[in-house]
């Protein structure tokens, strides 16, 4: 699973060389467009005796067919991918191959032993995986490296995932925020909710946007509690897993859209959150911001909704927690001192193989790296929590810690030493509302059964801003 840590980054030097990119010839009838030399590849060492994985367990039949087996299981599951015929077989070894229209008229992907591998009895040591006639071969090559990803549990006993793992990383790393989707198409008149839109105006009211403005966060009790039965169907969701950053967090999370909403019975409440951004667009009075908008933000309603699974699900067991954080945190990199040009600075943190120097979102990016404005490292703006737990005490342990006027706290961890806080108990049907910049954390839950839940929303606020997008790692073992 990917998850977004403080900077971090891997690299991968892509085999582009046409000598490389031949593909593994021995007793094979192939396609000349195997031997093209590719846009882009991607090496797949096989697994040798003393590594971890079943790959000396294997003939080298059973290698091959695991191999296409997963290529083709990656080919039915994807809306982007064509089944091309086979392309050639040997001892057991395939040639897989795919077209991709979306990515290109002629886009194609090859997946085959690689032949400059070949052991003293020809069984080759490397697979290849290759990009031919992308329209766009940097973006659309890492897209279908985290498509081969996602089925790497049917790969990695037969191959090395290690060189997967980083490209991933680089792709991962290289997207722009998200802009996020119109919150007029979740407002409570959209969905058709108009008890929801009354609710709104009752209780997210101007005393309460007025603190949210003055103070950053403002706490409202009672605004829609869950219950019981919902609580026991979230408790039994299946897609809950680890984050991976043992080290500052251990909750559990999911990320759910409408659908999961319905089964487990929290749809209401996913409404809510959902319809809020449009609410505070009308009603509350954000802060002015020195930077244009991007679509689908504007200066009349600059919030927005995260796009696609938007809403998080976590819970908090005995002895969890969450180290002090920001939601939108500043970008450390960008505020560092660099002598050298924009262009150096991206091209040595980054890699110029990696950004597209056209695109408007590096242009941005180097003409606001060395000004005096706080780079973040997303377009968060407003944090929704709204907590779903009956029964909740102070004694449970588990309160949120907000600390108070921390927005611009370079470094998370310091501000438990210089900066006040409040502790707000997760109680249900409490929501809170905050500013994504400000520093908090989840104090250690002491309860040895009660599990802490909620969900979380964060609206966003696209803008030229120069925002550089948040940098993910993944673990060794996934």
């Amino acid at each position: 699973m990917a998850i977004p840590i403080a900077v971090q980054r891997f690299f991968l030097i892509l085999v582009i060389s046409a000598d490389q990119s031949v593909a593994f010839t021995t007793s094979f009838d192939c396609l000349d467009s195997v031997f093209a030399p590719p846009q882009h590849s991607l090496i797949f060492p096989i697994k040798q005796k003393g590594e971890s994985g079943n790959g000396m367990s294997l003939t080298e039949v059973e290698k091959g067919d695991a191999l296409s087996s997963a290529f083709d299981s990656m080919v039915e599951s994807s809306d982007f991918m064509l089944q091309s015929a086979l392309i050639g077989q040997g001892q057991g070894h395939q040639l897989s191959s795919c077209r991709m229209p979306a990515f290109g008229h002629t886009a194609t992907v090859t997946f085959a032993p690689l032949r400059s591998s070949c052991d003293d009895n020809g069984d080759p040591t490397e697979y290849i995986l290759s990009a031919l006639n992308f329209d766009h071969p940097i973006n659309d090559f890492g897209y279908l490296c985290l498509e081969v990803y996602k089925h790497r549990d049917e790969i990695r006993g037969v191959v090395s995932m290690e060189h997967l793992r980083y490209n991933v990383l680089d792709y991962l790393n290289s997207q722009p925020p998200d802009p996020g989707k119109d919150a007029e198409l979740t407002s409570s008149q959209a969905i058709g909710n108009d008890q929801l839109g009354a609710l709104l105006d009752k209780v997210v009211d101007s005393e309460c946007l007025s603190k949210l403005e003055r103070d950053g966060y403002v706490v409202i009790d009672d605004i829609m509690k869950t219950s019981q039965s919902s609580n026991d169907k979230l408790s039994q969701w299946s897609k809950k897993s680890q984050t991976g950053q043992e080290e500052c967090r251990t909750d559990t999370v999911s990320f759910i859209d409408r659908d999961d909403a319905l089964e487990c019975r929290v749809e209401s409440q996913y409404d809510l959150l959902l319809a809020l951004a449009s609410h505070l667009n009308n009603k509350l009075d954000l802060y002015e911001s020195p930077f244009a908008p991007i679509f689908p933000g504007t200066r009349e309603n600059p919030l927005t909704n995260p796009s696609g699974c938007n809403v998080q699900m976590a819970e908090y067991g005995s002895q969890d927690f969450y180290d002090p954080h920001s939601d939108n945190s500043i970008n450390m990199v960008c505020q560092s001192e660099y002598f050298g040009s924009a262009e150096e600075y991206i091209d040595d943190m980054y890699g110029n193989d990696v950004y597209d120097d056209t695109t408007p979102w590096r242009a941005t990016m180097q003409k606001n790296m060395f000004s005096d404005v706080e780079r973040r490292s997303n377009y968060r703006c407003i944090t929704a929590i709204l907590y779903l737990t009956e029964g909740w005490s102070v004694q449970d342990g588990g309160q949120l810690r907000m600390y108070l006027d921390s927005a611009h706290c370079e470094i998370p961890n310091t501000a438990k030493d210089t900066h006040n806080y409040i502790d707000v108990n997760p109680s249900n049907g409490k929501l809170l509302l905050f500013d994504s910049r400000m520093i908090h954390s989840v104090e250690k839950v002491l309860h040895q059964s009660k599990i802490r839940r909620a969900l979380t929303l964060w609206m966003t606020r696209p803008e030229e801003s120069g925002a550089t997008g948040e940098i993910f790692f993944l673990d060794e073992d996934s």
